[in-house]
């Protein structure tokens, strides 16, 4: 199974991409970067199977090598889920004062330093927070899976459809289980921080 190969790949691009605007809106308020966050939310308004046709028409129109490749599914996970990061990262990044940074510049401390050894490590809990949730709702995305992903690629949650559509109930509940017992710990992670959401 390929489960934890493009989810996982997707949780981490989400939470890179989740900081990057997060920085922006946070950091340099601007018509531009507040146009970029609320940009970023439309990937979620829309149902997986809708973004997942919208990449396969740009893929067979402009760009055909990256039609059903994994590089498209793990484009089209981060871009669906991208708020859930960006939330939980947000919110970690309000509680650094800008102060702080500010401080270790006025100490001579380079801008990628100071990011590199107080703010990172000081909203890596929003970071996590918010790859954990694009994991959880991932990994159960079977329409933008089952249309965008590489010919032989299987998931469990693809496998899972494959054996119910059949009629194989009994074969499902094998991966069905394994699929609740992967969800089981970032859930279980973020029922501690408190930070699950619907």
């Amino acid at each position: 199974m390929a489960l934890d190969v493009s989810y996982l790949t997707a949780a981490g691009a989400g939470a890179l991409c989740a900081l990057v605007v997060a920085l922006l809106a946070g950091r340099f308020p601007s018509p531009i970067t507040r146009a970029i966050e609320r940009f970023s939310h439309a990937g979620y308004v829309l149902p997986g199977v809708v973004v997942a046709l919208a990449l396969v028409y740009f893929a067979t129109r402009v760009a055909p090598p990256l039609y059903q490749t994994l590089a498209m599914l793990v484009f089209a996970l981060t871009a669906h889920y991208l708020p859930l990061a960006i939330g939980p990262t947000g919110a970690a990044l309000k509680q650094v004062s800008p102060r702080v940074e500010e401080a270790a510049r006025g100490l001579g401390r380079a801008p990628i330093e100071v990011f590199r050894t107080i703010t990172a490590p000081l909203v890596r809990g929003g970071i996590l927070a918010g790859a954990a949730l694009m994991f959880l709702h991932a990994i159960k995305e079977l329409p933008a899976t089952l249309i965008l992903a590489p010919i032989g690629f299987e998931t469990l949650a693809t496998d899972i459809w494959n054996q119910t559509s059949f009629g194989f109930y009994e074969a499902s509940a094998i991966p069905s289980l394994v699929l609740l017992a992967i969800a089981a710990v970032p859930l279980y992670l973020l029922s501690e921080r408190g930070t699950v959401t619907a």
